[in-house]
């Protein structure tokens, strides 16, 4: 009898660089919850073209020479040209592998660039594909005419990480069945930085992880900091992360409004995790993030009512703007 496993072949343009990038980090945990499957995937890299393996994860990156879609806005040229890019990159890249390798099927991660492709694989490869929502892909380009409706109809599958983001899509689309898969993702044991941002436990820490940029209302954050601290001393706020807001962010640290050294890598954030307090999810739009899963049974999380973290958290932690946060973490410096 053979024991050989199946394969399924990943496409992402967001793929950890490295073992500990957290950028799609939760892909490689997929990949560790399902040992029978023999996964490959297809992402891209900043300056050059190799193959490695991460965990259990044959991975095949291409040479990439631009910044990532996150941030971009979607009518930019630019952004059109490096989706383009990344749409011909993945197609280029999986037709050699399918020469290569007896793939079951394609899983796209985000319906646009992967899924995209994907569809095109199969018009010319006859490769079947299933596509997981993820956020960005839905929220970008729910309004472009072609790629979603495309995309969704001709996939075998269809997953989604929120029952929010599942919802916007079938009243756009008709005739859909999305399956809820969340990302679900934990943090991995903790390691020292090397300059690490100095804590202390006698004072309330909190806490923005992700992207800085305005969709993940790092604005939003900054403006309840800079509240927060002239009603109390004793808090402190942290940034872990990196984006178009880096300017905002140093100017910040400059008012000593918060502490941040740029992004954390997954290790260095497990070991600050141990000494947050509260984490704000401060979003504009959201599907369901990460974070919320990394954290959840680290600290106490307060977000605006975004996605479906209010179908996972208490009511009282749901604030409904600015105001509101700052009254909660007023509240809870208090009891603290």
């Amino acid at each position: 009898m053979s024991t050989e496993k199946n394969k399924i072949l990943i496409l992402a343009h967001s793929f950890p660089q490295h073992e500990n990038d957290y950028r799609g980090r939760f892909i490689l945990d997929y990949v560790e919850d399902h040992p029978e499957t023999e996964f490959h995937i297809i992402a891209p890299f900043r300056g050059k073209s190799f193959e490695t393996k991460i965990g259990s994860a044959f991975v095949h990156y291409f040479n990439w020479n631009h910044d990532y879609l996150a941030g971009r806005r979607v009518y930019q040229p630019a952004t059109l040209f490096v989706t383009l890019k990344l749409l011909f990159g993945f197609f280029s890249n999986a037709k050699k592998l399918l020469k290569k390798y007896d793939f079951e099927k394609i899983f796209a991660c985000w319906a646009v660039p992967a899924g995209f492709s994907a569809y095109f694989l199969k018009k010319f490869c006859r490769i079947h594909y299933d596509v997981w929502l993820l956020g960005t892909d839905v929220n970008k380009f729910i309004n472009f005419p072609f790629v979603l409706p495309k995309t969704l109809k001709n996939a075998d599958k269809i997953y989604s990480n929120s029952n929010r983001l599942s919802e916007i899509v079938t009243n756009k689309i008709s005739g859909l069945n999305i399956e809820i898969l969340p990302t679900h993702s934990s943090l991995p044991n903790p390691t020292t930085p090397e300059n690490p941002l100095k804590i202390d436990k006698e004072n309330l820490n909190i806490a923005f992880v992700g992207r800085l940029e305005k969709v993940k209302g790092f604005d939003f954050y900054l403006e309840i900091a800079e509240k927060v601290l002239e009603k109390r001393k004793d808090v402190a706020f942290f940034a872990f992360g990196a984006g178009s807001m880096n300017p905002e962010a140093e100017a910040a640290v400059k008012k000593k409004i918060i502490k941040w050294n740029g992004a954390a890598q997954p290790t260095e954030l497990s070991y600050y995790a141990d000494f947050i307090d509260v984490l704000c999810i401060t979003s504009r739009s959201e599907s369901m993030p990460v974070v919320f899963w990394e954290f959840q049974n680290r600290c106490r999380i307060l977000s605006f009512p975004v996605g479906d973290i209010p179908l996972h958290t208490k009511p009282e932690d749901i604030c409904a703007d600015v105001g509101g946060f700052v009254e909660k973490l007023l509240e809870i410096h208090k009891d603290y």
